[in-house]
């Protein structure tokens, strides 16, 4: 195989990886990137296509969690907003219902993180 079929493969494993990571069927991936099923299929069996696809999931769902930080932060901010006394009293309720919503599950979490960092120390 010549250096150029290999960049070419190499260029149509990621297509392809990207394309399954994103939620297309191999089906999908393949036509999508200009080749038969039959190929799509044989690539996507390979020990390191699949660790491909895992490592570009792992990227989307890194960067959907800093989108969601940030707009989490933003959330927090229009939450405090509602809840001053210029607003009407059901709106301020419905405010600090929701911040006492989020708090438990929010701290249990962070105490999960905790102990999970102490056990993870230890080793």
């Amino acid at each position: 195989m010549s250096d150029s079929e290999t960049a070419d493969s190499g260029r149509f494993n990621e297509l392809l990886a990207v394309a399954v990571a994103g939620g297309s069927t191999i089906r999908a991936a393949a036509e999508s990137c200009g080749c038969s099923e039959r190929q799509g299929y044989r690539v996507a069996a390979s020990p390191e296509f699949k660790s491909r696809v895992s490592e570009i999931r792992a990227e989307m769902t890194s960067q959907a969690v800093g989108e969601l930080s940030a707009a989490a932060s933003e959330a927090v901010a229009t939450i405090r907003e509602l809840l001053a006394s210029t607003n009407e009293p059901s709106v301020r309720l419905n405010a600090a219902k929701a911040i006492l919503n989020a708090l438990g599950p929010m701290s249990e979490l962070g105490e999960l993180r905790s102990r999970l960092d102490a056990l993870e120390s230890g080793r």
